[in-house]
Formats: structure tokens, sequence, C-alpha cells
């Protein structure tokens, strides 16, 4: 039987981690799959680049743990020019990703999660998912699989707290409760005002993306209307949801 543990590198999936090794319980490996923007740009923001890096090697000192990780042969921008070839919008590019559905995750991180996993057929995998109690909605009840987090009922704010002890938390949550991609739609106007001011260089690979999208990089706002609005002197509200 193996136990292995997703790492997002995010708070929840950290706490996780950290809690498995104080419970004492058994874990074989640590996983990670990094979805990347083109061949040479990560697709996490900046900073949490720069933690991964820095985690990577707290969690040896600490935990003795390696982490593997793994990616998709596709990178946003590779599959971004793909043409569908069934369902809705035959013929066009699958250009950015809807809120719902979003077909990044399906293609860049669960096709590689569960192909990584497929090499272990005969042998039974637990696997340990990093949800906190107060995210009931996510939890899915399959087999063979173990939210820590909420066995434990430890929210959200308690992770930040575990995480900040081994200085595991990414300095990303200063200005945003959200560590995903940096050019997920799904992310927040402020979260997008950032990019803009501080990473002009990553906010002009959007704009030069929407012309070859059919559609907008958000519900009915082209990144080009978002920047505008930046422009003309809007700063978005910053919801930090017990961020320290």
């Amino acid at each position: 039987m193996k136990h292995i543990a997703f790492c997002s590198f995010g708070k929840d999936s950290l706490a996780q981690i950290i809690e498995i090794k104080r419970l004492g319980l058994p874990l074989d490996e640590v996983v990670c799959c990094r979805i990347w923007f083109n061949d040479e740009i990560p697709g996490e923001h900046p900073l949490q680049v720069q933690f991964i890096e820095k985690a990577t090697e707290i969690l040896k000192r600490e935990f003795n743990i390696d982490v593997t990780f793994i990616q998709s042969n596709w990178t946003f921008v590779s599959h971004f020019y793909r043409v569908k070839r069934k369902g809705k919008h035959v013929g066009y590019n699958y250009g950015f990703p809807f809120i719902k559905g979003a077909w990044c995750v399906d293609r860049l991180k669960q096709e590689v999660i569960n192909k990584y996993l497929r090499k272990f057929r005969g042998e039974q995998v637990i696997q340990y998912v990093g949800i906190a109690a107060d995210e009931p909605e996510r939890i899915k009840n399959l087999p063979n699989v173990r939210y820590i987090l909420n066995e434990l009922n430890l929210t959200e704010n308690d992770c930040f707290e575990i995480c900040m002890k081994y200085d595991l938390l990414s300095p990303k949550y200063k200005k945003s409760f959200r560590d995903g991609c940096w050019f997920c739609p799904k992310q927040s106007l402020s979260s997008l005002y950032d990019l803009w001011q501080e990473y002009p260089e990553l906010f002009n690979k959007l704009k030069e993306l929407q012309p070859h999208s059919f559609n907008t990089f958000k519900i009915g706002q082209s990144i080009f209307d978002i920047e505008n609005r930046f422009i003309s002197g809007y700063v978005p509200r910053r919801k930090l949801r017990g961020a320290k």
C-alpha cells in the first residue's frame, strides 16, 4: 500500500503534510504537479516560484521529505492554441479557460496526476488531499482518499498558523488569499491589479493572447477592458480572509 500526499505548496497542502508527520501517519511520497505558462515561464506567481524552492528545502531539512515534481507535456500556451475537435466551438482555439470547468485544471493537472497514479496499478494507493474543514463543499466521498485536515477539524486559519511555525507560509498570502497560477481567470481583480503593477511583462503576455481567444479573459471582460479600468484609476478592494 502506498500513501501519497499531493502538494500545491499552498497553506492547506503544506499544513496537511506537517500534521501527517506530527501524527506519524504513513507517507511514502509527496507529489507536486506544476503547470507551466510556456516552456520558459512557470505558471506560479514569481513570489510562489521562489517560495517553492525554499519550502522544498525546509521539507527536506525538517521532515526528511523529498518532493516529486510532475508536469504535463502541454503548457498553458500550447494548449491555448490547440484547436477544438469536438464539443462546443469546434474549429476554434481552446482559448482562455472558462471559470467553470476550466480545461487547464483537467488537462494540465488532473490528467497528469491520474497518469502518475496509474504507474502504481496493482497496488492500493491512499491519497492525502489537503482541504480544510471549513471547505466542506470541496470534499468528495471518494475511495482511498483521506482529508486529514477535515478529519482533525482544522480550518484555513488553523493552516496559516501551522505553516507559520515552520516558515512554510508563502509570501503570496501577504497580498492575496489565493495561490494559483498568475494567468488564471479565476483570480481576483486585486491579484490582476498587482500583476499589472508589479509584473507588467507577465500582464502583457495575457494581452498577447486575448486576440487569439474566442472568449474573453473574464466573463464579459477582456484583459484589455480590465487594464483600461486600472488605467482610469480603478483600484480593486483586497480581501485576505485571515491571511497574515
